[in-house]
């Protein structure tokens, strides 16, 4: 079972069983749905999102999957969306779907709906329908996929829908007790991984960037989510309201391995500590 030698997503080039031993995926994997479900969620529980390198003075975040697969499933490290994706998309590839990537224009924290298109996701057709394919956004982000079609709904402990805009976008929503939450705004216009790089290079350098000036953190697990932006944590549990509060200086150095289960070299904690104290 292998991606096509020439595929752009590199589904020769991953190293499944390693990547189902980093998820803690134990079942056989096809391409069903049963699979992408599982997948989906066994990828969240474990991989948090994680702009930390934009924070560590690295030059470079590097989207070629060698690379990806040794931060995000060899060092145990989380990553942000655009890695992610990556790593994702080589699998479903080497397992044999058949997918598409798109990006889409975030929502939840800017409220803008013509902000720049900086989250990818993947569409994946299966079985005479598309699947919205999305691991890496993090707190407020799916624990499953979902349909790709008005008015499709997720119910259980963590609800969501798509809902159709005039403009003909699909917007993901996140259903909270306090009322539903835009996360993102999309179309499903094809990006391909060349597009990536561009985004990625927005992401790590541009001023106007939400990731490379502040510490955000997310994690999505079956019965709690937790974001971390600056210092302030904001919990999600499901069917109640958020509740949000300040780290002091230790606990937010002390928030990737204890919070969000990311294991930083020594080296990168102490320039960590000297970042998050800032000039």
């Amino acid at each position: 079972m292998s991606g096509a030698p020439d595929s752009m997503w590199q589904g020769s080039g991953v190293d499944l069983d390693a990547y189902l031993t980093r998820v803690g995926y134990q079942e056989d994997v096809a391409p069903d749905l049963a699979t992408l479900r599982g997948l989906h969620t066994a990828h969240v529980d474990a991989i948090p999102f994680d702009n930390l390198d934009a924070l560590l003075g690295r030059t470079a975040v590097p989207l070629d999957l060698d690379s990806v697969q040794e931060k995000i499933v060899r060092q145990g490290r989380g990553g942000w969306c655009l890695e992610q994706v990556v790593l994702m998309a080589a699998v479903l590839d080497r397992i044999g779907f058949t997918f598409t990537a798109f990006a889409g224009r975030t929502r939840i924290r800017s409220g803008s709906k013509v902000g720049p298109a900086l989250h990818v996701a993947l569409c994946v057709e299966l079985d005479g329908e598309r699947w919205l394919h999305d691991v890496s956004f993090g707190a407020n982000g799916l624990h499953e996929p979902i349909r790709l079609a008005e008015g499709a709904r997720l119910d259980g402990d963590w609800p969501f829908d798509l809902v159709r805009e005039p403009t003909g976008e699909h917007v993901l929503r996140f259903l909270r007790p306090e009322g539903p939450a835009e996360l993102y705004g999309f179309t499903t216009d094809v990006r391909y991984p060349s597009d990536f790089e561009l985004l990625n290079h927005f992401c790590l350098t541009h001023p106007r960037s939400p990731f490379n000036h502040r510490m955000i953190l997310q994690r999505t697990r079956a019965k709690v989510r937790h974001l971390l932006v600056g210092t302030a944590l904001t919990e999600i549990r499901p069917g109640e309201p958020a509740t949000s509060r300040e780290l002091d200086a230790a606990e937010a150095l002390s928030a990737p391995e204890e919070i969000f289960g990311i294991t930083l070299e020594p080296r990168d904690v102490r320039t960590l500590g000297k970042t998050l104290a800032g000039p």
